[in-house]
């Protein structure tokens, strides 16, 4: 490993041992100041007590349950205690406003000692985790906030950590927390009252507590049977798994005759228009499933250099296409195994792909062989994820003799859609795809570098210029993931 890949790598650690570190120094003050034996099971009753009697009791259960949350010290006591302490409305109230206020201090904390390490550790597939969370990570978050199958804590550094948009997590977990919080208070209630008179009343109010918090607590083996339990690790930790594939050695030279795309060429003539599919097409020819066996037996590491990029890009694409034929979509490629809007497993960590022998995945061979391999920046406009917001598909197939030539076309005609990739002179604002910043570090590791590789393929002018400055602001534009569907 060079000194400028590990360098990052030992940084990284280290924020993150600074935000492990940081975490326990909280728990451990917490601990000496005897915080915690307040909201123990044994105490509890008696900070009731002495809560009541207190001024401006609301806005100290609110700061104490935020606190609490926020350095993950178990808050259940709290909830519990906020109804006996305030009623029903009010202690539903105050224990929402204070657990949804902790919960976003947790993860403003994760995120800002951890979260830009956690992306640095991932390297290559923090793209992957994006592209997880992206618009989809509110619905992932509210039904893990409305069946509890993570801990609450864990959810909340979790969460931080991997980078949920916290307009996206503010909103699900204020939604989807008031359900538990409302049960748990109305039991706490309900306790209370049988022990202070009324108890005929009381304990009709405990049976139904009693059913509310045996409904919420099948919740959880409900969703495990759903295969939901999954999530956490799909939805927040996917992109740091790996599969370990065995390394290739690129051949300079090789001997074996070059693979034939010809079928494949003529289908994407046939079929692909301004980079717009027919998939119906590629399911109904014979030829598509004959090439995808093709495919299966090549060797890559016997092909030659360019060779092997073309065949490796073609293998992504074609089975990018396969992908959405196999599970008949047609709507977008990250509806592929969802369950009530939940992503229970990645479509590009699908083993769908068959090539050079091995069954891999789409990432396996965009992140372990291609990038890893070839270090061309150019595949980021030639891959294509099924989606309006990637570059358009070519009509033709990629091949070794004209590789060079068709990356810098597609490089063109990418960055020619303004839609998604513009510069405002003016402002000096550059408006590009957010493919752009998934991988920045295969254009140099800045939007420096970026703006470089832009202005290679840009006709002289101020736009170019404004690029190669590299003084400039960047802003993503809106990525649609709404198939590349040809009507």
């Amino acid at each position: 490993m060079s000194e400028a890949t590990s360098a990052p790598k030992t940084g990284a650690w280290l924020r993150l041992v600074i935000f492990v570190g940081f975490l326990l120094t909280l728990w451990l003050v917490a601990r000496m100041l005897g915080f915690d034996e307040y909201i123990s099971a044994e105490r509890i009753g008696t900070t009731i007590r002495d809560a009541r009697a207190l001024p401006f009791a609301a806005a100290i259960f609110v700061v104490a349950y935020a606190v609490v949350a926020t350095i993950g010290l178990p808050a259940l006591p709290l909830t519990l205690a906020g109804g006996a302490i305030f009623g029903v409305a009010a202690g539903i109230a105050l224990t929402w406003l204070g657990a949804t206020l902790g919960a976003t201090g947790a993860y403003l904390l994760a995120r800002t000692l951890g979260g830009d390490a956690l992306r640095r550790l991932l390297g290559s597939r923090a793209g992957t985790l994006d592209r997880l969370l992206g618009d989809g990570a509110f619905l992932t978050m509210l039904r893990l906030r409305l069946i509890p199958v993570v801990p609450f804590n864990a959810l909340n550094f979790g969460a931080g950590l991997a980078g949920v948009r916290l307009s996206h997590y503010i909103a699900a977990t204020a939604i989807g927390i008031l359900p538990g919080t409302s049960v748990y208070t109305y039991f706490a209630d309900s306790l209370l009252a049988g022990t202070e008179g009324a108890r005929q009343t009381a304990f009709i109010r405990v049976a139904i507590a009693g059913v509310l918090l045996l409904a919420l607590s099948y919740a959880p083996a409900l969703a495990k049977r759903a295969g939901w339990i999954s999530l956490l690790v799909i939805s927040l930790a996917t992109a740091a798994v790996s599969r370990v594939l065995p390394s290739q050695t690129v051949s300079a030279v090789g001997s074996a005759p070059a693979v034939d795309h010809s079928a494949w060429n003529t289908m994407l003539a046939a079929y692909v228009t301004d980079g717009l599919v027919d998939y119906n097409a590629f399911q109904r020819d014979p030829r598509f499933a004959a090439y995808l066996a093709q495919l299966h037996r090549v060797q890559a590491a016997t092909l030659p250099r360019n060779e092997q990029l073309a065949y490796w890009i073609n293998v992504y694409n074609a089975y990018t296409i396969e992908l959405l034929n196999s599970r008949r979509e047609r709507k977008s490629i990250r509806r592929i195994n969802k369950v009530l809007g939940v992503t229970l497993k990645s479509p590009w960590a699908e083993s769908i792909v068959n090539a050079d022998g091995r069954t891999l995945t789409l990432d396996a061979v965009e992140h372990e062989i291609i990038r890893k391999q070839f270090k061309e920046p150019r595949i980021h406009v030639a891959l294509v994820c099924a989606a309006l917001g990637c570059p358009p598909l070519r009509s033709e197939a990629f091949t070794a003799d004209r590789l060079n030539t068709q990356l810098d076309d597609q490089a063109r005609r990418f960055l020619a859609q303004s839609a998604k990739n513009r510069v405002d002179v003016r402002s000096r604002t550059v408006y590009g795809s957010p493919i752009f910043t998934w991988y920045r570090e295969d254009f140099g590791g800045s939007l420096e570098g970026v703006g470089a590789f832009w202005a290679k393929y840009l006709p002289p002018g101020p736009a170019q210029d404004v690029l190669r400055s590299g003084k400039f602001q960047w802003v993503d534009t809106d990525y649609d993931w709404k198939i590349n569907l040809r009507r």
